[in-house]
This record gives C-alpha cells, sequence and structure tokens, in this order.
C-alpha cells in the first residue's frame, strides 16, 4: 500500500510539472497579421487582408490622406470618386452587417510594378489585372468580374520602424474600365 501511494504521488507529481524544458506542448508563437508597408506589394496584400477580415483600422492604415479612388458605374457608366474616408465607411459597413458571411478580395500573384513619368517623383505605380472581389451577403452573393487596376503609392521616408526605412500609402486607386 505504502508503494502505491509512493507511486500514485510520484505520478501527479510528473503530471502537474510536466516534463522539464523538452515539454512539445508549447504554443506557436503569434505571426503578425499584416506585412510591414515596406514596398508596394506589402501594402497590397495587407490590404486583401483587411478587407477580407473587414478590418476597418487596417484597411484606412494603408491610404494616404490625399487619397482618391475611382470605379465605373457598369450600368450607366459613370465616373464614380471615392476618398480615404469613403473606402474607410465602406468596410466599416461590411464589418457591421451581420448578414454578410463572407468577403473575398483576391490578386493575381503576379503584380505589375513600374514608374508612370506623369506621377510626382518618387512613386510607384502598380497595376493588377484579373483581380477578384465577392461579397457573400445572405442570401445575395455578389462578385466583380475579374478586374483591372491601377494604384498609384505614395512613400514615406524615413519612417521608424519600416525595414526598408520606406512606408507606402495608396494615393490613387483605379477600377480599369
Amino acid at each position: 500500500m505504502k508503494v502505491f501511494a509512493s507511486t500514485a504521488a510520484l505520478l501527479v507529481l510528473v503530471a502537474i510539472t510536466g516534463c522539464g524544458k523538452s515539454n512539445p506542448v508549447k504554443p506557436p508563437l503569434p505571426q503578425p497579421k499584416y506585412a510591414p508597408s515596406s514596398t508596394p506589394s506589402n501594402v497590397l496584400r495587407n490590404l486583401q487582408i483587411a478587407y477580407s477580415t473587414r478590418d476597418s483600422t487596417g484597411y484606412d492604415s494603408l491610404f494616404d490622406a490625399a487619397y482618391v479612388g475611382t470605379s465605373f458605374d457598369r450600368i450607366s457608366v459613370n465616373v464614380l470618386t471615392f476618398t480615404k474616408a469613403d473606402e474607410s465607411r465602406h468596410v466599416a459597413a461590411l464589418a457591421r452587417r451581420y448578414s454578410i458571411t463572407s468577403v473575398s478580395l483576391v490578386f493575381p500573384p503576379t503584380l505589375l510594378r513600374y514608374t508612370d513619368a506623369a506621377d510626382t517623383l518618387g512613386w510607384a505605380t502598380v497595376q493588377v489585372n484579373g483581380t477578384t472581389l465577392e461579397i457573400n451577403d445572405n442570401p445575395t452573393s455578389y462578385a466583380l468580374p475579374q478586374g483591372d487596376m491601377e494604384f498609384k503609392f505614395r512613400p514615406i521616408a524615413p519612417s521608424p520602424g519600416s525595414p526598408t526605412d520606406t512606408t507606402w500609402r495608396i494615393v490613387r486607386w483605379a477600377e480599369l474600365p
């Protein structure tokens, strides 16, 4: 009986203390949700994440204060213009609507970056061909057909904390007809 009590006490002690330093059950280190906005490509990947997760704060942080976006009404072919505040309100509205079951913004893996001679010195342009956007709002689903877009980015330097000493912000976003 004494041996049984000693063995039971030892098992309880081992269970409480674990297996020492080689404990295989360690929680994984949390990965950052967003990449640093140190390149225009990172900003677009962050845009996908923020829009798809309906993170209005993360989404808002990607746009320059002077941002202007343009789109076309597919029915009337009128040009629609958006500001940074409009973009923020849109994503916040997506987050508030409980009937939306999913939002997906997907850019193709290859993004074409170039410098437009008409832009302010230092800006970058990224053309994105084949963007897909889907919003599932029960019972209706909305899908933007394979769209082409052009993004213009303004660098902010120096930018403490950025691995490249530059942070990029979206200053223009045009949906191409």
